[in-house]
């Protein structure tokens, strides 16, 4: 594909620079006369041609376009650093892309300890020495959080400054890139073990499919979540949020599809998005039947009767799993997340390479960029992977 002006790479993605022209209504806005924007890619391919409609898309506005808005305060001023401010940039991050209530208010949070202790300077004149003091800052022992909160606050602010850099174009470095929080693991998770499993699915809720009346369990959730957890590996939020649609079949392979497409469907990263074979231990036991028992009573939700909490399928249902646990004495057992290291171990004593765990956990393939942009695994692949998940010590009944 021939090279197209002002595509450009910074890491593993991709943006694009328009230089506008002298007349364009836009050079009101952006006083430097070009916008910078990111295209979400990391193939040059896909970029290219994401780009060659944004440019051709920003470059045919004229001024009675309806869709030309005023751009916030801080665009008006780009360039002029001097009176930009981190809360400006968090303004703008929010809204350049669809973001969850968890994320934008954890970064608010970081905000504003950032403003606390920095005295909010603006962004052009902030030092790298007071980063090292904010590091510092968070980690002292009177602010009582651990070394991975304290981690977490430092790179929510160091994000923004990414932004500010190399979307913005605000500042012409990272003052703070490198300063970084050594968080400890203060509850390092386990795979669930034989005994354990044993106990867990020897309650009657699995032998003979007993119902709990707890309304967070949700009724028919609390059989099939924990054991799709733990022939999936699938985060609790991602088997809570699914509907009856997100079972299908390609290539004679029933899968489960983990997306953000639905209503109040979330997904913790990018590569959370994919499609899991359906193991056939979950078959036996009637997971099909079951969906499409639900499909003919006309309900959208795989778990009807499954409550939300703060629209998050997923929130009671923890709540529930963790007392039952407990009821049954398994208190110092695993969470519902172990169930993802339980498959994680499994995988890899199978001798299954490390990206074709990762796409089936949702994880980001590790390695070079040509490594995770080319390496497609089939659901074929994926199947025979996912059916080396087995555990020996258990029986479940029909």
């Amino acid at each position: 594909m021939a090279h197209l002006t002002g595509l450009f790479q910074r890491g593993s993605s991709y943006y694009l620079r328009v230089v506008l022209p002298q007349n364009h209504p836009l050079r009101a806005f952006y006083k430097s006369g070009k916008i910078v924007t990111s295209l979400g890619q990391c193939s040059r391919r896909d970029a290219s041609i994401k780009a060659v409609a944004k440019k051709a898309e920003l470059l045919s506005l004229d001024a009675k376009n309806s869709q030309l808005q005023k751009p916030h305060q801080y665009e008006l001023t780009y360039g002029l650093t001097e009176t930009i401010y981190l809360l400006d940039v968090y303004k703008r991050w929010k809204e350049s892309k669809p973001r969850s209530a968890d994320s934008i208010n954890s970064c608010l949070r970081a905000l504003k300890l950032y403003e606390e202790f920095t005295g909010n300077p603006p962004i052009k004149k902030l030092t790298r020495a007071q980063g090292d003091g904010f590091r510092t800052w968070l980690q002292q022992p009177e602010r009582k959080t651990t070394s991975k909160t304290a981690k977490d606050r430092l790179t929510w602010v160091k994000s923004l400054l990414k932004y500010a850099h190399m979307d913005l174009e605000l500042l012409e470095r990272h003052p703070w890139d490198g300063i970084d929080i050594q968080s400890k693991t203060t509850n390092k998770r386990r795979p669930w073990n034989d005994e354990e499993l044993k106990v867990l699915f020897g309650q009657e809720l699995y032998t003979y499919y007993k119902l709990p009346s707890d309304w967070k369990a949700g009724a028919d959730a609390a059989y099939w979540i924990p054991l799709i957890g733990l022939y999936t590996g699938a985060r609790v939020s991602e088997i809570a949020q699914l509907k009856v649609q997100d079972i299908i079949v390609e290539s004679d392979i029933p899968l489960l599809s983990i997306s953000d497409e639905g209503v109040n469907q979330r997904v913790k990263t990018a590569a959370s998005i994919r499609k899991i074979p359906i193991h056939s231990e979950l078959i036996r036991l009637g997971l099909l039947n079951y969906a499409s028992k639900i499909v003919k009573q006309g309900h959208l939700s795989l778990w009807p009767k499954l409550p939300m909490r703060k629209n998050k399928p997923g929130g009671y249902f923890s709540n529930w799993f963790g007392e039952f646990r407990k009821s049954i004495g398994l208190e110092s057992a695993p969470d519902f997340h172990a169930f993802r290291h339980s498959v994680r171990t499994k995988l890899a004593e199978a001798a299954i390479p490390e990206h074709t765990i990762d796409s089936l956990l949702g994880h980001e393939i590790k390695g070079s960029t040509g490594a995770k942009v080319y390496t497609h695994k089939t659901n074929k692949t994926l199947q025979l992977a996912i059916e080396k998940v087995k555990y020996i010590s258990l029986n479940l009944s029909i």
